[in-house]
């Protein structure tokens, strides 16, 4: 059996900056929890979520023969947030290159280390684009826990993390570690959501979360939905922002990262871009999930109301 240590050794040197490995086993505890999200209609118009919940419940369904599943953590604690930090804001993760092409060529190049020492080795790489309960396997990894607010949250980089798996064919001792829960009786997070999306300890409410209304939606944004968004025009970090953890949190350089695109750069002139030299701009960073017409009618929006 290869021995956890070793593996964890890969995923740093690859630039990574936490590492885990938990057994490829079907999530059947997870089944009634999902369901009962879903029947809640937390999920808002992400019908992909109904979707392959077969496969979120067991690896084995996308990787055959699967044994073990290895997670990994990239922060994004670079410590330069965006220089403007009135309104209108744009989520941290958002100010540097798409964290997921980054990530998958990482895990690429750690499963290939992987092979030169243990031979042939069947395995995918995921990076939040397939069905996989990424925090869940995080968590069973000794890489954190869920806090109130749903994030996965690790006790040394906070919860300012990507994170991604490696599903293989091979057996890895697994994390001997599983950290507990450590959010005890704060409600920071839940307190502070302007939009009360939080609605049970670690249980998000889509249709009510700024993240999902800027982002994950394909309705433009109305006049009566700009007060709601609180100076947000891409994502939302306020449940992250006052959270104890990431207050003491790692910071790191960022370097295999890119640059923070907003270091030079105002929202102000964001909002007078054309569509082409936005997309030159900003087209690698996850700004363009929303795209242009979205943000640039959110931060239009949210100037009139200022203006007034």
């Amino acid at each position: 059996m290869v021995k956890a240590e070793d593996i964890n050794r890969i995923a740093l040197n690859v630039g990574f900056h936490a590492c885990g490995v938990s057994r490829a086993e079907r999530l059947d505890y997870l089944e009634s929890v999902y369901f009962n999200w879903l029947d809640n209609q937390y999920h808002a118009t992400m019908g992909y979520m109904e979707q392959n919940i077969d496969l979120r419940l067991d690896p084995a369904k996308l990787v055959p023969g699967a044994k073990s599943v290895i997670s990994v953590l990239l922060s994004y604690n670079t410590g330069d947030v965006p220089v403007n930090t009135q309104s209108p804001r744009i989520a941290r993760y958002a100010c540097r290159v798409d964290y997921h092409s980054l990530m998958k060529k990482m895990l690429w190049e750690m499963l290939s280390r992987m092979r030169k020492s243990y031979g042939e080795i069947k395995g995918r790489a995921f990076v939040d684009s397939a069905p996989v309960m990424e925090r869940e396997w995080a968590v069973r990894a000794g890489l954190g826990w869920i806090g109130k607010n749903s994030n996965l949250i690790n006790k040394e980089l906070g919860s300012y993390v990507f994170i991604g798996e490696l599903i293989v064919d091979i057996d890895i001792e697994p994390s001997n570690y599983r950290e507990g829960n450590r959010c005890g009786t704060c409600t920071r997070c839940m307190d502070s959501c302007p939009s009360k999306a939080i609605v049970a300890p670690g249980t998000v409410d889509a249709r009510k979360c700024i993240s999902y209304v800027t982002i994950e939606s394909k309705q433009m944004l109305s006049d009566s939905e700009i007060d709601s968004l609180n100076g947000w025009c891409f994502g939302c970090d306020i449940c992250q922002e006052v959270c104890p953890w990431n207050r003491k949190a790692n910071v790191v350089d960022g370097a295999n990262q890119g640059v923070n695109v907003f270091r030079d750069k105002s929202n102000v002139s964001l909002a007078t871009l054309g569509e082409d030299e936005f997309n030159v701009q900003f087209g690698s960073t996850p700004l363009s999930r929303a795209g242009y017409e979205k943000i640039k009618r959110a931060i239009q929006l949210m100037e009139g109301k200022n203006k007034k």
